[in-house]
């Protein structure tokens, strides 16, 4: 007979305090360099090890930002990217490769899922998480615009219509197509702009 292994839940609280704490800073042996701290998420109430970051992912976030800064009128949205996004009912606190929130400080309370007019993930090897159990989270912080670009494929997945438990609304958006945010119908993203160009 197996016993379970208990997990440990935290709330945003205690994940709070545990990052004022720097529970999740790594002090440097003697004589080697200051190391970052690992990237980590609350998902669920678990802390969750993110995974690394490819070249091509660094690109396609790299042009999702130049897109963000270039289309949106000023004091229209803050631009966050690969920063904490509370999910209070669902003891999360993702990082978002790109999201843009209500145009307010930020300093004393990070934003919350009910701040959010964009959200986008990109997935080079996250896909069926970000989909998933990702794409649940969102949803039931009410969301009402997450896209999860999918590195491979080359394509975007857009989710809409919130629900509990999640999108009711999925479309798939591929080269020759554009993307036009809810939250700023005015602005659009060509699918092409975010991959190589083809020969």
């Amino acid at each position: 007979m197996t016993t379970a292994t208990p997990t440990l839940k935290f709330t945003i609280g205690q994940y709070d305090l545990m990052i004022e704490a720097g529970v999740f800073a790594r002090p440097p042996a003697p004589g080697e360099p200051l190391m970052e701290p690992p990237r980590v998420e609350l998902i669920e109430g678990e802390i969750v090890m993110m995974s690394p970051i490819g070249s091509r992912h660094e690109e396609i976030v790299d042009r999702l930002t130049a897109w963000s800064f270039r289309c949106l009128p000023q004091d229209a949205a803050r631009v966050r990217i690969q920063q904490s996004l509370g999910v209070p009912g669902r003891q999360s606190v993702p990082q978002p490769d790109v999201a843009w929130v209500q145009p307010r400080d930020y300093a004393a309370k990070r934003p919350g899922a009910a701040d959010a007019l964009l959200v986008i993930e990109v997935a080079e090897t996250s896909l069926s998480y970000d989909l998933g159990e990702k794409a649940a989270i969102y949803a039931a912080g009410d969301v009402a615009d997450y896209w999860v670009v999918d590195v491979a494929a080359e394509i975007v997945h857009v989710l809409r219509r919130p629900g509990p438990l999640a999108y009711a609304e999925h479309r798939v958006a591929g080269r020759g197509e554009s993307l036009t945010p809810l939250a700023r119908p005015e602005v659009t993203l060509a699918v092409d702009s975010l991959f190589a160009a083809r020969p």
